[in-house]
């Protein structure tokens, strides 16, 4: 079985709206709260990231170096840290754990990308139909 989600609609630049391939999420830290969240899977990203305030409502370990990461968006100081996720859509469930950056930035968007988010699964950006299909890989 696979996960299938279609392109939401997110506010893009100057008002606009842009067609992305967002997916819901199940975020879990340390703590007995668990926060469901919209995050844009990115194949152009090396790493996950999550903003500070949705770190620190997880209680996600944010006791490492203090690091710059650089992307589009220009350089962005950040704290490496790790989360646990949950991908679920009807009788189909994936949870893993995976390395995020966490930003100072609370502005920065959630974003799921390669290091470990990509290796667990097939993915397949179907931007024809404006879809996003997610498969487990079977051992």
């Amino acid at each position: 079985m696979a996960l299938t989600y279609h392109y939401r609609i997110l506010p893009g630049k100057k008002g606009s709206q842009v067609k992305t391939p967002s997916i819901p999420v199940r975020f879990k830290g340390n703590s007995t709260l668990s926060i469901n969240a919209v995050a844009l899977v990115d194949s152009g990203a090396d790493c996950s990231v999550l903003p500070m305030g949705l770190a620190e409502v997880l209680n996600l370990d944010l006791t490492g170096p203090r690091q710059d990461s650089f992307g589009l968006g220009g350089k962005i100081e950040c704290i490496e840290s790790s989360v646990a996720i949950t991908l679920k859509q009807n009788h189909e469930r994936y949870e893993f754990r995976i390395p995020v950056l966490v930003t100072t930035d609370d502005t920065c968007p959630i974003i799921l990308g390669r290091n470990r988010f990509f290796e667990k699964l097939k993915i397949t950006f179907d931007g024809k139909n404006q879809k996003l299909v997610l498969k487990r890989f079977t051992a």
